[in-house]
């Protein structure tokens, strides 16, 4: 367990799995998360079988997964990752979902990033975390900015969004300006 001010950053178990499928396939949690409503269309039992492989097989200095849970009452409410580390370059790229909508505008998401972020520096020694979004996720932007991101790059036209051509904003993260 990996606590943070708000949440709690944990493991999670296979029925809670199940949960991650019922966001996945919701059309406003998809929209935030991947600016397509019906991004995810695979079956649950596809879905479920990517557990193993991601909570049970992976390798923690390659990436991680971790359910967020709040403190007041244990709620599983979404999930934040890491992935890609690059431990000679000092480097990984996160993502992070609040699934749950009735803990949208808490601020439970920037602790979740901010707790992510506390263990991979200290962790991994990094010196750099990146992350993206599309450019009308504005309410994730400003939760990173939040944390300390900034905004490093867009790459124009590289998604789309409700069908059409969005930009997706690069954000990054260095150990200095993350520390002060």
């Amino acid at each position: 367990m990996i606590a943070g001010n708000l949440v709690q950053l944990k493991p999670i178990s296979r029925d809670q799995f199940r949960k991650v499928y019922e966001w996945q396939v919701d059309p406003e949690v998809s929209y935030y998360a991947y600016g397509e409503p019906y991004a995810y269309t695979a079956p649950e039992e596809a879905f479920m079988q990517s557990y193993d492989p991601m909570y049970l097989e992976n390798n923690p200095r390659e990436n991680g997964v971790f359910g967020i849970f709040v403190n007041e009452d244990d709620e599983f409410i979404g999930t934040v990752d890491y992935r890609d580390v690059d431990l000679v370059v000092g480097s990984a790229v996160i993502g992070a979902t609040i699934g749950n909508k009735q803990y949208w505008g808490r601020g439970l998401g920037t602790d979740a990033v901010r707790t992510l972020c506390t263990f991979l520096f200290q962790r991994f020694a990094l010196s750099r975390i990146q992350l993206d979004t599309w450019d009308g996720n504005t309410r994730a932007i400003r939760s990173y900015e939040k944390v300390g991101f900034q905004i490093e790059g867009r790459l124009r036209k590289a998604t789309l969004v409700k069908g059409e051509p969005a930009d997706v904003i690069i954000m990054g993260l260095v150990r200095q300006d993350f520390d002060e």
